[in-house]
């Protein structure tokens, strides 16, 4: 578990100011869900109408800012139990080092089901296998929402950004004929296999990779919105958003005959230089209230911006030509996927009981190429104490990808902090300890005037 924790914090670190990205909601909705409930400032730039709607539910100007409203970390793994041992295991049959020949009177016997059980590891990391690290966080004071009757409106600025990196395996079967094993020949390569008779050992040599993605993401943005109806049964808000997205992205590829443990893959995306780009995104959004009810809907980055990631050098692999080397060298691109997000609401009459529930109405992908489609379900208790003003419960699935779900808990403290973590439903054994298969702690503190 140590090596994804070790990428977490060097993503925090070397970034300048750690959007909600897909694969980590922000803040407070991290359990509420991608809900403009108004119950925290995150919320009010869910959905890019729902500054608006601040300013309605109060008479005169209104203000909210953070203190540093979002912090949070975030990781991720595959469904292969004990992932780095395997790999630190596997790799010591690849070029660097060998793995003994058990069976001295059956030597091509010996070797032959060892390369099976290798094949079938690798198979099981192809399929499964992968470590993911993601971490988040709002600049100082930001958001800023700004809800003034001389504006007509309210203008919402926000600047954040977030990291992520992930390592997966591409990798190739191993080749050995043991029918083709000489007993006179005391070094002999037979496919991807060399075996060594003086020193009872054998070497594995092919292409496949280790490939560690790493992507950051900074983001400013500039909202605004105001209502546009309004009725007796409820009142209609409208927002735009723009944003400025800079962008680095990075892969890094590693035979797995060069790891020697699975630290390296890690220590890779730290050394590794991010592809820099920047683009434009804009979004819109509607929101309609009732007297105890609201729902919504926001389409994000309507125009989908682009970004590339540089070209990997795979002259160096044995077969260039080959499926893993082809991968490598193609182009590839991080393009932000037009999103339709719907979200309800329900009030009790004094405001004190929320119920919410959020859908992604479509599937995205994030930098890494992981896809993501939420639905939420929440419960929160919006009290007037000092001490613990805010209590929340949920439950967040994705249903694409991973199709992993999550119980989250949150609460408020002294009113201006926020605390709120997510537990996958689903575990992982990790350097032999059972651990839930995705955990996110989120943090932050937060004013309103």
């Amino acid at each position: 578990m140590k090596p994804l924790f070790l990428a977490a914090a060097l993503i925090l670190t070397t970034c300048m100011v750690l959007a909600a990205p897909p694969y980590h909601p922000y803040g407070p909705n991290l359990t509420y869900g991608e809900v403009s409930n108004g119950l925290s400032v995150l919320s009010d730039v869910t959905n890019p109408a729902a500054g608006a709607v601040a300013l309605d539910r109060q008479e005169g100007n209104r203000y909210r800012f953070g203190i540093l409203s979002a912090m949070g970390l975030g990781v991720e793994y595959g469904a292969v139990d004990d992932l780095f041992d395997t790999i630190d295991e596997q790799a010591r049959a690849f070029q660097n080092s060998g793995l003994a020949i058990l069976d001295l009177a059956d030597i091509p016997g010996s070797v032959n089901r060892q390369v099976d059980r290798l094949n079938g590891v690798l198979a099981e990391i192809q399929d499964k296998g992968y470590g993911k690290a993601f971490a988040s966080m709002e600049a100082p004071v930001m958001p800023v929402v700004v809800a003034h009757r001389g504006l007509g409106g309210t203008l919402v600025v926000d600047v954040n950004a977030s990291a992520t990196s992930k390592a997966v395996g591409l990798v190739e079967k191993v080749e050995f004929d043991a029918g083709a094993f000489d007993p006179f020949l005391p070094v002999q390569t037979i496919g991807d296999v060399t075996i060594d008779i003086p020193s009872a050992s054998f070497k594995v040599d092919n292409d496949s990779t280790l490939l560690t993605k790493g992507a950051a993401v900074i983001e400013l943005a500039l909202g605004y919105s105001r209502g546009i109806w309004s009725q007796e049964q409820g009142d209609l808000y409208a927002g735009l958003r723009l944003r400025y997205y800079r962008v680095g992205l990075t892969r890094v590829a590693t035979r797995l005959g060069n790891v020697r443990d699975a630290q390296d893959i890690f220590q890779d995306i730290k050394d590794a230089e991010f592809n820099w780009s920047e683009d434009i995104g804009a979004d819109l959004g509607l929101l309609w209230r009732g007297e105890r009810y609201q729902v919504g809907a926001a389409l994000e980055n309507l125009n989908e911006p682009e970004f590339e990631y540089d070209r990997l050098d795979v002259s160096a692999y044995l077969d260039p030509a080959g499926a893993i080397a082809r991968t490598l060298a193609a182009r590839e691109a991080y393009v932000m996927e037009r999103r339709l997000k719907l979200e309800a609401s329900l009030f009790t009459e004094d405001g004190k009981w929320l119920f919410n529930a959020a859908l992604d109405a479509n599937a995205i992908r994030d930098a890494l190429g992981d896809e993501y489609q939420w639905g939420s379900l929440s419960a929160a208790y919006a009290g007037s104490g000092w001490l613990i003003p805010g209590l929340r419960l949920g439950y967040r699935a994705n249903l694409a990808g991973s199709e992993l779900s999550y119980v989250t808990a949150g609460l408020t403290l002294f009113k201006v902090w926020t605390l709120d973590v997510a537990m996958g439903t689903e575990t992982v054994s990790i350097d032999g300890t059972t651990l839930p298969r995705s955990l996110v702690i989120n943090t932050g503190l937060e004013v309103t005037l």
